[in-house]
C-alpha cells in the first residue's frame, strides 16, 4: 500500500459544544423534517468577543423544539449546543436559557 493513500480517521467521537448568547431576530417556526421528529428553527444575532454580531440559526429537536417555541422575537437567549454547517452556520440546541 502506498503511503500517499493513507485514510483519514475521525479521532474525536464526542462533538464539541459551545455556548452563545444573542437576541432573537426571526421568531421560532416549525419545520417539516424528513424524520418526522419535531423541529423548530429561529435566528439570533449572536454576540462574540472576537467579532461583530452575526446572524446564526438555532435549531431545536424534540424537547428543545418545544423550549425554543416558547420564546419570542426580541428575547435574549443563551444557547449551549453543537455547531453545524448546513448551507450556513447553525447551532443545534442542547440547552436554552432565557436571560
Amino acid at each position: 500500500m502506498n503511503s500517499s493513500h493513507q485514510q483519514r480517521t475521525e479521532t474525536n467521537s464526542n462533538p464539541i459544544t459551545t455556548t452563545l448568547s444573542g437576541v432573537i431576530t426571526k421568531s421560532p417556526s416549525r419545520i417539516k423534517g424528513n424524520t418526522g421528529r419535531p423541529m423548530v428553527k429561529a435566528t439570533i444575532l449572536a454576540e462574540s468577543d472576537k467579532r461583530s454580531s452575526y446572524p446564526l440559526t438555532v435549531v431545536g429537536f424534540d424537547i428543545m423544539a418545544l423550549e425554543l417555541m416558547a420564546h419570542l422575537r426580541g428575547e435574549r437567549l443563551t444557547i449551549t449546543g453543537r455547531m453545524e454547517w448546513n448551507g450556513g452556520y447553525s447551532i443545534v440546541a442542547d440547552q436554552i436559557i432565557a436571560v
